[in-house]
């Protein structure tokens, strides 16, 4: 069973020997995370009538000669104009739609950007974390960012935007499943990173079968970096980005590293 005190020593390491490139990729990562996890909410408006069971209402349409008789309605007792109304509820029902139009092209967009580039930067940062574990003087290249941009592009992905997806279904099921499967499918990124041509439910299945007896002690891990977090935002997010960031991205690979060692 790998130690917690002993993978953030590592990550630490490997942070404090390739500082600027670290920062650098855990911005990218951050984005990537950030932007993925983000979650665009919608309104709608809806109009309702509650009419009581003693109320009564009839409909009348009078003629007129000259054409300046209004078709009114009456509810109650009182004429209400049809035009009247109708001045009011077109437009209201015309910036509702378009409202609505521009929700769903947001939205669209939206999960266009993540899966098309958000989700490959985060496996390439995956990738240059990996890298920089073994070799200090790690580069932020095609090597690593760069390659998922390459010939598995198309698999990348379709991996990652499926993993997000299956995962979201579970999260709709109950929260609490969701979260057990995000644990579970936890270094689908990393394996990605290393084998890009693996598909989806593969990466799914090999990172449960790593995660297996580690869920809830990568948990913890993840708890440990609060602190720092919260130290962070007292910066306004200043030490995240240069330290807390890269610090946790590097533990969370050697998080990985072990693991793959484990099942070898």
């Amino acid at each position: 069973m790998w130690d917690r005190k002993e993978l953030k020593a590592k990550g630490k390491a490997a942070y404090n020997a390739n500082k600027v490139a670290c920062i650098i990729a855990a911005l990218i990562l951050m984005i990537a995370g950030g932007a993925g996890s983000a979650s665009t909410s919608s309104s709608s408006i809806s109009t309702r009538h509650y009419l009581n069971n003693n109320d009564q209402v009839t409909e009348s349409i009078e003629d007129s000669v000259d054409g300046n008789d209004a078709v009114t309605i009456d509810v109650n007792g009182e004429d209400l104009d049809v035009s009247e109304i109708t001045h009011d509820v077109v437009p209201m029902m015309i910036l509702s739609s378009a409202v609505v139009a521009l929700i769903l092209i947001a939205v669209l967009v939206g999960t266009m950007t993540v899966a098309l580039v958000l989700n490959p930067l985060n496996v390439g940062a995956r990738k240059f974390f990996i890298q920089n574990a073994s070799d200090p003087e790690t580069s932020i290249d095609g090597k690593n960012i760069g390659f998922v941009f390459g010939k598995d592009y198309r698999n990348i992905v379709f991996s990652m935007f499926g993993t997000q997806l299956v995962n979201l279904l579970w999260m709709l099921l109950l929260i609490v499943p969701g979260i057990y499967k995000a644990y579970c499918w936890r270094l689908v990124p990393f394996i990605l990173a290393e084998e890009p041509d693996m598909s989806g439910k593969e990466a799914r299945e090999l990172s449960a079968s790593m995660m297996d007896g580690s869920k809830w002690a990568s948990f913890v891990l993840d708890l440990s970096f609060i602190g720092w977090k919260l130290v962070g935002a007292i910066t306004f997010g200043i030490l995240n980005i240069v330290f807390t960031n890269p610090y946790e991205a590097a533990t969370d690979t050697e998080l990985y590293l072990a693991l793959k060692d484990r099942m070898e």
